[in-house]
């Protein structure tokens, strides 16, 4: 049995919390390999969540609401809380002894775990590789980085040039969902669209809200720091603001569903979605899928075969969605085409892909020694 370092910054508060799902998602399936795993998060939250442990360190305001990067761009003091952070991240994680490490966005994590002595597998996701494009210096690092540890990007459209690596979509739990009781829950009536997600600038919302035709509702599942403004924005639509909804309810909620749509946008700082487990959710349940080209749906999806992917237009919206409300036989087409390819994202599926080396019994037994070669290849002594 190996010791599993994840590092990361988002993680669940509690169990049933949606923040970092899928990087609990891929702690869990480490420690269903037989691996002893540790968790290393921001804070606030539990020290134990769904039985792994977790060790926090104190965020600040930089994540659980809107993000990091949101925090970084709307005060200068977030930099010297990020700066307090890394600093307390590489205290803590360089004395635990790990036989090695997963670490979840290059930065601040991936950062803080190339200082440790073991194997790195170091995942990009989206805002980390967003924000290190913008500079040489941050360039330069996820090069440097590319070679240093096993690189892995979440999605293809964010492969740096000069920094290889491979590129796999992170992983989804699915649970069956009840649409009869989904639908008495939350009293959706007529053909329902259904948004999931956090509430924030690049998730595209208020597109959807104007897009939305007249045949159909749309009922939005999440929180965010633009949860008030929106709702103002859909004052007296056919549009109901559920909050968060967790575990079995948000599967009933898939489930009860008639259209899944993800409008995402690109930010003028050249920020965009990586490839949002969410979407993967959808194809698990079974929905008809509206997507815009900035999520990343077209790298898993095909359009007009598993799903119509348009433009981040309220026009190019309302188009497919009106196109999908009354032509019910494509919408059940692309329908099951999506929860066809749905299994390739569960994490039986994405876990093996994702560490290969670390899921085989004989990689699980050599990961002590190919600890020992790596601290000897990268830290000779001298004599």
């Amino acid at each position: 049995m190996a010791r599993i370092g994840v590092v990361t910054t988002s993680y669940p508060r509690e169990s049933g919390d949606p923040a970092g799902q899928f990087v609990a998602g891929c702690a869990q399936w480490l420690a269903e390999q037989g691996h002893a795993v540790e968790v290393v998060a921001a804070g606030p939250g539990a020290e134990r969540v769904d039985g792994l442990p977790v060790r926090r360190i104190d965020g600040g305001q930089l994540f659980y609401r809107g993000g990091a990067p949101d925090a970084l761009a709307g005060s200068r003091y977030a930099w010297a809380e990020a700066a307090r952070f890394q600093l307390a991240l590489c205290r803590e994680i360089c004395s635990l002894g790990w036989d090695g490490v997963v670490s979840h966005w290059l930065v601040p994590s991936g950062l803080a775990a190339a200082a440790l002595r073991c194997p790195h597998v170091a995942i990009a996701h989206s805002s980390d590789i967003a924000l290190l494009r913008r500079s040489r210096l941050g360039r330069a690092y996820v090069r440097w980085l590319s070679r240093r540890a096993d690189l892995v990007y979440s999605a293809r459209h964010l492969v740096l040039p000069r920094a290889p690596g491979r590129v796999v979509p992170m992983g989804i739990s699915p649970v069956p969902g009840d649409r009869n009781r989904g639908r008495a829950q939350f009293r959706l009536e007529r053909t329902t669209v259904l948004f999931l997600g956090r509430l924030v600038p690049v998730k595209a919302l208020d597109l959807l809200i104007e897009a939305l035709p007249p045949a159909l509702d749309l009922v939005v599942a999440g929180a965010g720091p633009l949860a008030a403004s929106w709702r103002r924005a859909a004052a007296g639509s056919r549009v109901r603001f559920l909050g968060e909804v967790r575990g079995q309810e948000k599967w009933d909620l898939l489930a009860a569903a008639d259209l899944f749509c993800l409008p995402s946008r690109r930010l003028p700082d050249g920020r965009s979605e990586g490839m949002p487990t969410v979407l993967f959710e959808a194809m698990a349940a079974g929905l008809p899928i509206v997507a815009t080209d900035a999520s990343g749906a077209a790298e898993v999806l095909s359009h007009g075969r598993s799903a119509l992917i348009v433009p981040s237009t309220v026009l190019a919206l309302r188009q497919a969605l009106s196109r999908l409300a009354f032509d019910p036989r494509l919408a059940e087409r692309l329908a099951q085409a999506a929860r066809a390819a749905s299994g390739d994202h569960a994490w039986p599926s994405v876990g093996p892909r994702l560490l290969p080396r670390w899921s085989t019994d004989s990689g699980k037994s050599r990961l002590h020694d190919r600890r020992q070669k790596y601290r000897t290849a990268l830290f000779p002594r001298s004599h």
